[in-house]
C-alpha cells in the first residue's frame, strides 16, 4: 500500500529507516515519528511494526536468513541485508501479513536502495517462505550452551544475557529478555494543575482515550487505548508523556526549594519534580542546542515559566555556584540496556567493550555533581541501563578520590513502596518489565562537612 501523498510505499519508508539506522547509526524511535507523521493511522501502525520487528528480531533472522545465503553476513551491502531481515521479519514474525506480499513488497520496495539486489532478496525470501516454519526456527545441536540458546531465542547479544544473569538471575534475566520484545506502553503525567487524577481520566475517555492508573508512581497514568498523542491535553503540552519508570525515580530526588536536573531534555523529570512538589523550582542544564530547544518548548507548553530556569551548559562544567544546592538530579547519558524495547538498534551496535566509554564520561559528570551539593545535600544519580560499570562502580570509583561525599544504602524504609523488591545492595536496580523499562539508581549524600 502506498500512503497517500508519500509516493512511497510503508515497506519503503521502513527500509528507508532501517538502512539509516544500520548504515548512518541513526535511532530508530525519531525517524518513526517523522516519517509516521504524515501517515494514516493504519499505515502508521504498520510501519512502526515493521521497522520495530525487524529491529527487535534481527539476531535471530541473521541466523534463519544464513541457512538461505551463502556468504557471511557481514560482507552483505547493508541495504540489501536490511530488506532480507524486513522481509524476514514479516515472513517469521508478523503473522498477519500473507507470505506474497510479503516477499513481493519487500522485493518492490529493495529496488529503490539497490535495484540490482531485488533478484537475490527476491529468491532468498521465496526459500524462506517455503522452507521455515513460523516463528524463525533456532535451529542448534542437541548440546548447545543453554545461555547461548537463550540468547538466541530472545535475539539478544550473548555477552549481555551472559551479564544480566550474573547481575539478576537466570528468571529476572529471562523475564526481562521476554519484555523487550514487547512494545512499551504510553505513560501520561497527570499533573495537579489539569485536576485530579479521576478527573484527567474522564477528560482524556471522553475523547477515546482510556488510561489506568500505574503502579509505579502516583502521578502516572497508562493509556489502554485510543490516540493519547494526539490528544489536546497532551499536544498543548498540558499533559506530558512521561514513563511511569522515569516518575518513579524521580521519588527519590531529596525534596528541595531548588533543584538542579543535570541533563534535563526532554523535560519529563523537570516536569515530575514541580508536580508532586519534590522541587518548587529547577533549574535545568542542557547541552546540545537541538535538544535545548525542545526542553525550553516543553517547559514553556506546560506554562511552567517562572518555576524553570533553562540553561544551556556542559554538565561537565556547570555555569553553577558551588556547594549551594540541597538536591541534584543527575539522569547519566549510559549504553541504555534498560530501554532495548524502546530502542531495539541498541542491541545490534553496543559491544562490552563500550561500557567503559560511557563510564569515563559518568565519573566526570558524577564529580561536577558532587561539586554543587550543599552540605548535607544529596545527588540521585540514574541510567538507564543495568550495568554496574555504569552505576555503583562508577560511583564507588569517584568517591574513593573524595572524602566530603557518601553513598546511602537504600532500604525499604527510604524507597517508594513499587521499588522496594529491586534493592540490590542498598541500590535499586529495575530489569525491564510489561509495565516499565530497566534502569538503575542511587544516592549520594554530601557531608555535613568539609574534610
Amino acid at each position: 500500500m502506498t500512503p497517500p501523498g508519500t509516493g512511497r510505499s510503508v515497506r519503503s519508508l521502513a527500509l528507508g529507516i532501517l538502512i539509516r539506522v544500520q548504515k548512518g547509526g541513526a535511532h530508530a524511535a525519531p525517524l518513526l515519528d517523522a516519517r509516521g507523521r504524515s501517515l494514516e493511522p493504519r499505515d502508521r501502525d504498520l510501519l512502526r511494526a515493521l521497522v520495530k520487528k525487524t529491529l527487535r528480531g534481527a539476531i535471530r533472522l541473521d541466523h534463519v536468513l544464513s541457512r538461505h545465503v551463502d556468504r557471511p553476513a557481514g560482507s552483505i551491502d547493508p541495504a540489501v541485508r536490511a530488506a532480507l531481515r524486513l522481509g524476514a521479519a514479516q515472513l517469521l514474525l508478523m503473522d498477519r501479513i500473507p507470505p506474497h506480499a510479503a516477499v513481493s513488497e519487500t522485493v518492490a520496495a529493495v529496488r529503490e536502495f539497490a535495484p540490482r539486489a531485488s533478484g537475490l532478496v527476491n529468491a532468498v525470501l521465496r526459500r524462506v517462505a517455503e522452507k521455515e516454519e513460523r516463528p524463525g526456527a533456532v535451529r542448534l545441536p542437541a548440546d548447545a550452551d543453554p545461555l547461548a540458546r537463550l540468547a538466541l531465542e530472545t535475539s539478544h547479544p550473548e555477552w549481555l544475557v551472559r551479564r544480566w544473569i550474573g547481575t539478576l538471575g537466570e528468571e529476572e534475566t529471562r523475564a526481562a529478555l521476554l519484555a523487550d520484545e514487547e512494545d512499551s506502553p504510553i505513560d501520561l503525567l497527570a499533573d495537579p494543575k489539569q485536576g485530579t487524577l479521576e478527573e484527567i481520566r474522564e477528560k482524556l475517555a471522553k475523547d477515546g482515550v482510556q488510561t489506568v492508573a500505574s503502579q509505579w508512581a502516583p502521578l502516572a497514568l497508562t493509556v489502554t487505548s485510543g490516540e493519547a498523542v494526539a490528544h489536546p491535553l497532551v499536544v498543548s503540552g498540558a499533559l506530558a508523556v512521561v514513563d511511569a519508570a522515569a516518575q518513579a525515580v524521580c521519588e527519590l530526588v531529596a525534596p528541595a526549594r531548588t533543584v538542579v536536573d543535570l541533563a534535563a531534555s526532554p523535560g519529563g523529570k523537570t516536569r515530575v519534580l514541580l508536580a508532586r512538589g519534590i522541587a518548587l523550582r529547577v533549574v535545568a542544564l542542557e547541552k546540545t542546542a537541538s535538544r535545548i530547544g525542545r526542553l525550553a518548548s516543553n517547559l514553556a507548553a506546560s506554562s511552567r515559566r517562572g518555576e524553570v530556569l533553562v540553561v544551556r551548559a556542559d554538565a561537565a562544567a556547570p555555569p553553577l555556584p558551588k556547594g549551594r544546592f540541597d538536591s541534584v538530579l543527575l539522569d547519566a547519558p549510559c549504553s541504555g540496556t534498560g530501554t532495548l524495547r524502546k530502542n531495539p538498534e541498541i542491541r545490534l551496535r553496543l559491544m562490552e567493550s563500550d561500557l567503559a566509554a560511557f563510564a569515563a564520561v559518568q565519573r566526570t559528570l558524577l564529580s561536577a555533581a558532587l561539586d554543587l551539593l550543599a552540605p548535607g545535600g544529596r545527588l540521585t544519580f540514574v541510567t538507564c541501563s543495568l550495568e554496574p560499570e555504569e552505576n555503583e562502580d562508577v560511583a564507588d570509583e569517584v568517591l574513593r578520590s573524595r572524602h566530603d561525599a557518601a553513598r546511602e544504602v537504600l532500604t525499604l524504609v527510604t524507597v517508594p513502596e513499587p521499588l522496594g523488591p529491586y534493592l540490590r545492595s542498598g541500590l535499586v536496580r529495575v530489569p525491564p518489565g510489561a509495565t516499565n523499562d530497566g534502569f538503575s539508581v542511587l544516592t549520594i549524600r554530601k557531608a555535613l562537612q568539609g574534610p
